[in-house]
């Protein structure tokens, strides 16, 4: 199944009703590229792609990981200035990186700490929980693409080491939402 680099048809009605400007398109589409460079691992396997194109006749709209995080992102926060809306395509870059700097290389012991840690911390009420709970949490949210995705099997592109040391984290994530 060939990739494509461009907006997800998912996402035309957004566009035609204007719920999408042509920053946030344009975020959405390197948003797509992003994910889709970094993914080592398919979205939808292949026997199942068949399988769903046997049934419906046609294959999916939402076909790889960059679809499902450009679809997603569209989908949860076309409602936001375009500025908030970029901070939070910037956040989920910065986590990519992350999880492939936190990661890569790490025994299977590291990666179910980082899951009992997060089993614990969400097994207390949200409200209550502390500055450990949330970085629990999040570090599971970390693993989970560093795994689904595949992360880590491809070489970390020296721009995206630069850019991600030069992000300035309390500012965007802040300024995100």
């Amino acid at each position: 199944m060939e990739q494509r680099s461009e907006l997800n048809p998912e996402l035309f009605e957004m566009v035609k009703s204007g719920k999408l400007s042509s920053n946030k398109i344009l975020g959405l589409i390197s948003l797509k590229n992003l994910v889709d460079n970094y993914a080592t691992k398919p979205f939808i396997e292949n026997a199942k792609l068949e399988e769903m194109k046997e049934k419906f006749g046609v294959y999916p709209d939402i076909l790889t990981w960059g679809d499902f995080f450009q679809t997603e992102i569209a989908s949860k926060f076309f409602d936001l200035k375009d500025d908030k809306f970029q901070n939070i395509i910037d956040t989920i870059r910065f986590d990519l990186v992350s999880a492939y700097l936190i990661f890569s290389g790490k025994p299977d012991t590291f990666k179910d700490q980082i899951r009992t840690e997060a089993l614990i911390s969400k097994s207390i009420d949200s409200y209550l929980w502390s500055f450990d709970n949330e970085e629990n949490v999040h570090l599971e949210i970390l693993l989970d693409y560093f795994e689904n995705l595949g992360l880590g099997k491809k070489p970390l592109p020296l721009s995206e080491k630069i850019w991600y040391e030069s992000f300035d984290l309390n500012t965007e994530v802040r300024s995100a939402v």
